[in-house]
């Protein structure tokens, strides 16, 4: 189905320097790599500087060498099938997007079979792994090309904030307190070249 798209949407100049500068300004730590190897050797390094021991990962093939290099270090890796009080004790959260938009920033993920919202809600930090490639210009753009919406779709755009209370702003209140994207610029998994 084609959707008008709105003026502005489609006229990015180049939507991963805008995707990795607006990301910036919300708050997301942006580590551009040029392999998925490298973001998998970069997602490991997070997690031995933070003396992660916990982590919540889905369960799909991008995530296997990264499930399989934390296991090695002796991280113990939640069932993402577990409960919700089991995944809440992860202290990292790993997952791949689907698509970055660029005039937000944001990450979009879906949720699906080994693919659990809480993997990026609950822990502390999350990590997603994005390929350049995935980038968009805008949310317009975003609804043409992702093709059938899935359950549930969410876009993060920053570390969870809230001003609930007293109009006092909270990092973490309702998710992580940090989040950073590895974008994998180059080769990934499966590409050859």
């Amino acid at each position: 189905m084609n959707r008008p798209v709105p003026p502005g949407d489609g006229l990015v100049d180049d939507p991963v320097a805008l995707f990795s500068e607006r990301a910036e300004q919300v708050g997301i730590s942006v580590i551009t790599v040029g392999t998925y190897d490298e973001a998998v050797e970069r997602a490991v390094a997070l997690c031995r500087e933070r003396r992660v021991q916990r982590a919540a990962l889905w369960d799909t093939p991008e995530m296997a060498p990264i499930r399989d290099r934390l296991r090695a270090e002796g991280v113990e890796i939640l069932d993402p099938r577990g409960s919700f009080e089991t995944l809440a004790g992860a202290e990292i959260g790993i997952t791949g997007a689907e698509w970055g938009v660029a005039e937000t920033g944001s990450l979009v993920l879906s949720a699906g079979p080994g693919k659990p919202q809480a993997a990026s809600l609950l822990a502390p930090l999350h990590i997603a792994v994005l390929r350049s490639d995935r980038i968009v210009p805008g949310l317009a753009t975003l609804l043409e090309r992702c093709g059938p919406l899935p359950s549930a779709l969410v876009l993060i755009t920053g570390p969870s904030r809230s001003a609930d209370i007293g109009l006092v702003p909270v990092l973490g209140a309702h998710g992580p307190t940090a989040v950073a994207v590895l974008l994998v610029a180059g080769l990934f998994l499966g590409d050859s070249g």
